[in-house]
């Protein structure tokens, strides 16, 4: 696993973070559609962690990419340090994601989408480590 890359959690820090996964991305083989998920899930999981991980006074607010590589699958590891959130949990569907999935836009309730993203296009798991939130993604070659 590559040594993480740790940036304030501010919306300046997306391409840096985005460039390393890509070429993860690349290093592992994986083909055009898996790199473009690789680029979604983590865009949502990093605005995420940006816009609800951290109260809005918080000075240090760090977030954290490491990156394996191995023939035909890449694992990304995103940690922060805020606020308690499992994206994996039954308790983080506040919303009827399948009903929202399904409702017309005009219909649709604001958020839960970027859980239908990271659970769809990726092998996703969470923990609780160190006082930080530690999101597993795993894109295997052709999923």
């Amino acid at each position: 696993m590559s040594a993480p890359l740790r940036l304030p959690a501010r919306e300046e820090s997306l391409p840096e973070l985005q460039r390393l996964a890509v070429e993860a991305a690349e290093q592992a083989g994986l083909n055009e559609a898996t790199r473009q998920h690789v680029e979604l899930v983590l865009e949502e999981t990093l605005v995420n962690i940006i816009r609800h991980a951290y109260p809005a006074d918080a000075t240090d607010r760090p977030v954290e990419l490491a990156c394996h590589t191995s023939p035909g699958e890449l694992t990304l590891v995103v940690a922060d340090h805020g606020r308690p959130f499992d994206p994996m949990s039954e308790d983080a569907d506040t919303i009827d994601l399948a009903a929202n999935l399904d409702a017309d836009l005009d219909s649709r309730a604001p958020g839960g989408l970027g859980l239908i993203l990271i659970r769809g296009m990726s092998r996703a798991s969470y923990e609780r480590r160190d006082d930080a939130n530690v999101l597993t993604l795993r894109f295997p070659a052709g999923d």
